[in-house]
This record gives C-alpha cells, sequence and structure tokens, in this order.
C-alpha cells in the first residue's frame, strides 16, 4: 500500500528554532544593556583610579622633596653660613670651618631618607664669585656653574619662591659644576628630576637657589611599573603643561599632547597623531596633572569580555534548543541523509544505483527516481567514451609504433652501407644477425611495454653494432640494479634515446661515450616506487633552439592532448614523450638538458608497473662496458 505523500517542509522544526532565537536574542539584549552599562561605568572609575593614584603617588615624592627645600631656606643658620661661605672673605681656617659646618647643616636638611639622592645650594645668578654653591648627597663638594646657566634657572626666578620642577636630566646633565673624584658616584645609568626653589633673606633680597634631587623612575615609580591590572598609558605634567612622564626624546617625533584637554575634563579624545579614537581621565595634584589613557578598542574590549558570560549563556541555551530541533528534524530526515551518504560512497563505485524504499515523501521519492536515472545514463556514456578513448589511443600507439620500425631500419642500412663502402665485409655480417635480431625483436608482437632487460640486450646489441663502425672511438657502459630487470617499461624508448646519443656523439671528435643509468625510487609502502633511465652522452649537446622548440611542443601536448604528427627524421625525442604520455599518463617522468662537463641527457622514468612490493636490498648493479 503506498503511503500518503506529503510535504518535506510540514516536518521540520523551523518555526521551533525561530521562536526559540527570538525570545532568547530579546533576552541577551535587555540583559546585555544593562551590563554593558555597568561595565561601561567600572571601566570608566578603574581608568579614574589609574590617574588619581599615580598623581598621589608621585605627588607625595614631589612633596617630600618640596618639604626639604623649606627645612634648608628657613634654617638660618644655613643661610647664615652659605653667605660667609660664599663670601670667602675669612682665614683659610674659617673658611674650612664654613664648609665643614655648612655641609652637616645640608646633610640634617636632607635627612636619612637614602632616595634624596642630592641637595644643592646655588648662590644669587647675579654672583660674581667663584664658588657658586654646594652639594651634598651622591656629590659633597664645592658647585663651580653659575645658577644662572641651568635649565630651570629662569622658571625658578619668576616662580619667586614658588616650587619649580625640573628635569628629567641625564647624570652628565645633573653633574654641571660637579668636580674631583665624587663625580663618580652619580648613578650614569638612571636620571634624575629635581625640584627648586628661589629663597630670600630677611631684607627680602634674593639669597640663592635650593635644589633636591631624586631617581626619575623613583618619583613617577607607580607609572614606570603599574600595581594595575589594566592597561592604560600614562602622561604627567606639571602645572604649566610640560610633560614630565614620559620622556620624549629630541630627535623624535612630537607626542600628543593631553594637557589643553584636563581644564574640559573630557573622556573622550580623538588624537590626531595615532588617528585613534581614546579615553582619557585626568588627576589633578598641587603640582602635577596626571592623564591616563587607553585606546577606545582596549576600553571596549575589556568591557565585552565582561559581558562574556552572556555570550556563552546564549550560546548554550540556544545549543541546547538547537539540539532538540535537530533531533526532531533528524528523525524525519533520515531519507535525505541516506541519499547524502550514498552520494559520499560514489567515489568508489560511481555506478552503483541507490536501493531504498519509498518513504511516502513525494519530493524524497521524487529525487531518488532521478538519481538512478543520471546514474544510468552516465554509465552508459562513460562506458561509450571509455570504448572510443581506447581504441583511438591504440591507433596513435600503432601508428607511432610503424613510425618506429623504418626509423630504425633506415639508420641500420645507413651505418651498412657505410661500412661495406669500406670494404669491412665481416664486420657487416655480423651486424646483420645483430639487426635480424633488433628487428625481430621490435616486429615480434604488438606488445607496447617489455621488461627492461630485454630492451637493455637490444641497447648493448644496437651500441656493438656501432662499435664494429667506429671501433674503440665508441665506448659505453649500462649500470642497471638487479630489482629492476623485470620492470615493465615502454618498448623501443631507451633504444631510440641511444641511437640519438650515437647521432649526436659522431658529430664531434672521438672519444666518445654512451652511458645508460638505471635507478629506482620509492615513494611509500603502499606504492611500488617509480623507476627511471638516464642516457647521457658527450657529444655537443641540445642546442638552444631545438631544445625550446622540443618543450613548447612538449607543452602542447600536454596543454591540449593534441598529438603532432612525426616524420621519420628527427623524431626520436618527442616519440618516446608520447608513447609515455600515452602509455602512462600525466605522471610519468620526463627531463633533458646537458650536462655540466658537456654532453647531454634524456632522462624517462615512471611508475613501477608490478603488484609485488621490491625488495630495498635485492643484489648488486650490473655494469656492462
Amino acid at each position: 500500500m503506498q503511503k500518503k505523500q506529503r510535504s518535506i517542509q510540514s516536518l521540520l522544526s523551523l518555526h521551533f528554532v525561530l521562536f526559540a532565537f527570538l525570545l532568547l536574542a530579546f533576552i541577551v539584549s535587555l540583559v546585555s544593556w544593562m551590563q554593558y552599562r555597568s561595565a561601561r561605568k567600572e571601566e570608566i572609575d578603574t581608568i579614574r583610579q589609574i590617574s588619581v593614584s599615580v598623581a598621589d603617588s608621585a605627588q607625595q615624592q614631589i612633596n617630600q622633596m618640596s618639604q626639604i627645600t623649606l627645612t634648608a631656606i628657613r634654617s638660618t643658620d644655613m643661610q647664615d653660613v652659605f653667605d660667609s661661605y660664599l663670601a670667602g672673605k675669612d682665614s683659610a681656617y674659617e673658611r674650612n670651618q664654613n664648609r665643614t659646618l655648612l655641609a652637616n647643616l645640608m646633610t640634617n636638611a636632607r635627612g636619612l631618607d637614602f632616595s634624596i639622592r642630592q641637595l644643592n645650594l646655588y648662590a644669587p645668578g647675579a654672583y660674581s664669585g667663584s664658588i657658586q654653591g654646594y652639594g651634598v648627597g651622591e656629590y659633597n663638594g664645592v658647585i663651580s656653574v653659575s645658577v644662572a646657566e641651568l635649565p630651570w634657572y629662569d622658571s625658578a626666578r619668576e616662580a619667586r619662591g614658588h616650587l619649580v620642577i625640573a628635569g628629567p636630566f641625564s647624570a652628565v646633565e645633573a653633574s654641571a659644576g660637579y668636580s674631583g673624584s665624587s663625580y663618580a658616584a652619580l648613578n650614569t645609568d638612571r636620571q634624575y628630576l629635581s625640584v627648586c626653589r628661589l629663597f630670600y633673606n630677611i631684607l627680602h633680597v634674593p639669597a640663592g637657589f635650593v635644589e633636591v634631587r631624586k631617581f626619575y623612575d623613583d618619583v613617577f615609580s607607580l607609572a614606570f611599573t603599574p600595581e594595575f591590572s589594566y592597561q592604560a598609558d600614562i602622561y604627567v605634567y606639571d602645572t604649566q603643561g610640560r610633560q614630565l612622564f614620559p620622556t620624549v626624546p629630541a630627535d623624535s617625533d612630537p607626542a600628543f599632547d593631553y594637557y589643553p584637554y584636563a581644564e574640559e575634563e573630557r573622556q573622550t579624545i580623538h588624537n590626531n597623531i595615532s588617528r585613534k579614537t581614546e579615553y582619557v581621565s585626568f588627576a589633578r595634584s598641587a603640582n602635577l596633572v596626571v592623564a591616563a589613557v587607553t585606546d577606545r578598542s582596549a576600553f571596549f574590549t575589556q568591557i565585552y569580555q565582561s559581558m562574556l558570560w552572556i555570550v556563552i549563556g546564549f550560546s548554550v541555551v540556544f545549543v541546547i534548543a538547537l539540539l532538540m530541533a535537530l533531533y526532531f528534524s533528524r528523525r524525519l530526515s533520515s531519507p535525505i541523509r541516506n541519499i547524502y551518504h550514498f552520494l559520499q560512497g560514489q567515489k568508489k563505485d560511481r555506478f552503483e544505483l541507490l536501493a531504498m524504499d519509498q518513504t511516502g515523501i513525494r519530493e524524497i521519492d521524487k529525487l531518488t527516481a532521478s538519481i538512478n536515472e543520471n546514474i544510468t545514463a552516465t554509465k552508459t556514456s562513460t562506458e561509450t567514451l571509455m570504448t572510443l578513448k581506447e581504441q583511438e589511443m591504440q591507433a596513435q600507439m600503432l601508428a607511432l609504433q610503424s613510425q618506429m620500425n623504418p626509423h630504425f631500419l633506415y639508420n641500420s642500412l645507413s651505418t651498412i652501407g657505410e661500412m661495406a663502402e669500406e670494404g669491412m665485409t665481416e664486420p657487416v655480417a655480423q651486424m646483420c644477425g645483430m639487426i635480424t635480431e633488433i628487428l625481430r625483436y621490435i616486429s615480434s608482437n604488438r606488445e607496447q611495454r617489455s621488461s627492461l632487460e630485454e630492451e637493455l640486450e637490444i641497447c648493448d646489441m644496437y651500441l656493438e653494432c656501432i662499435r664494429m663502425r667506429y671501433g674503440d672511438q665508441l665506448s659505453s657502459s649500462i649500470t642497471v640494479p638487479d630489482e629492476m630487470l623485470e620492470i615493465q617499461i615502454p618498448k623501443l624508448c631507451i633504444q631510440l634515446l641511444v641511437e640519438n646519443a650515437v647521432r649526436s656523439v659522431t658529430t664531434v671528435s672521438p672519444p666518445w661515450n654512451i652511458r645508460i643509468e638505471c635507478s629506482i625510487e620509492e615513494t611509500s609502502q603502499e606504492d611500488a616506487g617509480t623507476w627511471k633511465v638516464t642516457v647521457r652522452d658527450n657529444g655537443p649537446g641540445f642546442d638552444p633552439e631545438v631544445d625550446q622548440r622540443l618543450r613548447s611542443q612538449m607543452d602542447y601536448i600536454l596543454a591540449n592532448g593534441i598529438l603532432p604528427s612525426l616524420k621519420i627524421q628527427g623524431m626520436g625525442i618527442l616519440n618516446i614523450f608520447i608513447r609515455l604520455y600515452l602509455l602512462d599518463g600525466i605522471p610519468f617522468i620526463f627531463d633533458m638538458g646537458n650536462n655540466p662537463e658537456g654532453g647531454a641527457f634524456v632522462t624517462i622514468g615512471g611508475k613501477i608497473h608490478t603488484a609485488e612490493r621490491l625488495q630495498e636490498n635485492g643484489g648488486g648493479d650490473h655494469e656492462t662496458d
């Protein structure tokens, strides 16, 4: 009884999957928006916390240095001793006492914190004495450079006693005016940062400048080695807008200046140097402005990572819904699955018919009938085409064979004629006997292949015929492994190569040499490997024009499959190429060229046509000279 046919579309669960997807998408969108707002606020707070932490840390270091400057300039004893030391009007003993007392006072003001690297006192800029200042710390001694020559002089003078941040300085820059062996104590691998002040005497007349130094990386330690998991770029400016961190080399391109945006308190800035949109948070302290900057893409990456659980949850729920839909649809689509597996398995048996009972679904039953009809028609067409192709190839091979027989006979009779003219009757008789054997081999049957051993025997006979004509002027050798002797190769291919080699070497002065070299290359355990035979001579080699013409003809045959008409003269190499092409198809081996030491070579080869695996150690080589 024929089953009622129904549409396959009515059996699928598309509506269920679509409904589940829309419902999940709405819920996920709502939760994602709420999570996005929360994550965005959290990321902005994180960036703000970074800028505040860096500003507080750096300002704490600046405050410590500022406090030492205030301690120094508030000491009236230190000012009096410093004035007396600069005046230098006392005796040598008193000057030495003043210097010792000044060093002690400055050391006390510097304190026991070894992060303070240097405390310097400088005379006013208009001071004309030879002693311009005094320092304690890494360097202890007289400073001979005028404060007016220091880079922070103008800023400190204009600040009128307010704190000025200077630097960073290299060790060489920081050692201006230092002398003596104490200079060696400066750390030449690190930079320094200074805070400076102009101080006044009791008459409010400028009495000098005080400078306190720390290592640059100590002041901005949190910027160098941040303690935050969030990656943000840190920029530190002083209140005049000069960038303190990071340092910008003089020979580098100018960095983007974030300082003008500090007053606007903007969160989004377009960096016209990097051409990126960035999020920035500013933090102010008494002497610093800190900007924490992150690329907008990195900013959103952090947000999206925090929303990953939503995507995972959506994926899990949707996969469950999808699996349920697939379970029901799979049970209903079993016929389609059977057809798919059948088509996949057709690579092994292209003409196997699809055997499947009626399903009651009209689309499936109609498709099954169409597939079987198409397979039957394809099988009939393929069988017809293969028959015609086989007949065509056989006709081409017979045509080539019919050309090879007169070709060999033509060359042999020409040689016999030349020997007869020279009165070589006995060699002529011997040569006729060997030529008879060679012709019997050529015309014995219509098989297109013969064993390598038979082919080499014919080649050896042919070379012996040539040696009868030329004597010791011609030498030859045949090298072949024992395991290759039974390999089936295209008939007469090597013999034609030997003929071409003889014809080539006899155009130059003797001695002449022809070598036949045979080898096997194994490829895998499943494959018997490939055979190769190379014929070499010491003749003039291939003429470039002839080589180019032959290669063009061969490329044309491989590209189009059209065989050219061949003539008896000059047919050898191209004839062999065509025979290999017809017998073995495209994966055959054919190479030709000139030897580095002179002469030419032609290599032919192909897959080994034996079912048995060749033994790896099948005996030694046969070599015939």
